[in-house]
């Protein structure tokens, strides 16, 4: 269920009801934009401003801008991550592929967009429930009883790789959706075709209008 539903389901909530929604959002998911947080509580650039300014001075969060021109980057510190009890191990920036987690931000608020009552378990979730047992997804959607493995693809990779990847996931979800940049949709596109992965299907990545400061 995403913020916004949440505030419409049962009425105006804590600010620090929110801030711990928030907070466990972004540990789960890395980090995000100020866009992606202003679509997540369904406020504007100021109300997020100020609920950003409080988990940071709780040491909760720190912010950077990655990017001239793109809105401020908003990431969990390990004091945040223990604020939420979880025992995710933080991941330094410059490791992480940022282009990627925006993209995940993006398919996950879509999701919750589109189908609020779904349940999202994040990969880091999966990784910490599950251990290490063979590829995760990037995140599942629960819906209806129905585990759908999402991955975000933004790259061309070899098909090789991608039914490797796929041999994996379709046998231990319900359903395998990837959403996809140009060039990795056409790969996709021409394996689901062949049948070989049933439940396999194949979106377009959301284009959010946001991500400019």
């Amino acid at each position: 269920m995403g913020l916004d539903s949440e505030k419409r389901l049962y009425g105006r909530v804590t600010r620090e009801h929110l801030e711990l929604m928030v907070l466990r959002w972004l540990c789960e998911q890395f980090g995000a934009r100020y866009d992606h947080l202003e679509k997540l509580i369904g406020e504007s650039e100021p109300a997020v401003s100020r609920l950003v300014s409080g988990l940071r001075e709780a040491g909760w969060v720190e912010t950077r801008r990655i990017l001239v021109g793109e809105s401020m980057w908003v990431f969990p510190t390990q004091k945040g991550l223990h604020r939420c009890g979880l025992n995710y191990r933080r991941t330094l920036v410059g490791t992480m592929s940022l282009a990627h987690i925006a993209a995940i931000d993006d398919v996950r608020l879509h999701i919750q967009l589109r189908t609020p009552e779904a349940r999202w378990v994040s990969e880091r979730q999966l990784a910490a429930e599950s251990g290490p047992t063979g590829h995760l997804p990037d995140g599942v959607a629960i819906h209806e009883g129905r585990r759908v493995a999402i991955e975000v693809e933004l790259s061309r990779k070899h098909p090789s790789r991608v039914k490797a990847k796929l041999d994996q996931l379709v046998p231990r979800f319900d359903a395998v959706l990837y959403f996809c940049e140009p060039a990795p949709y056409r790969i996709l596109g021409k394996l689901a075709q062949t049948g070989r992965w049933p439940s396999l299907s194949v979106r377009e990545l959301p284009r959010p209008k946001g991500g400019a400061a």
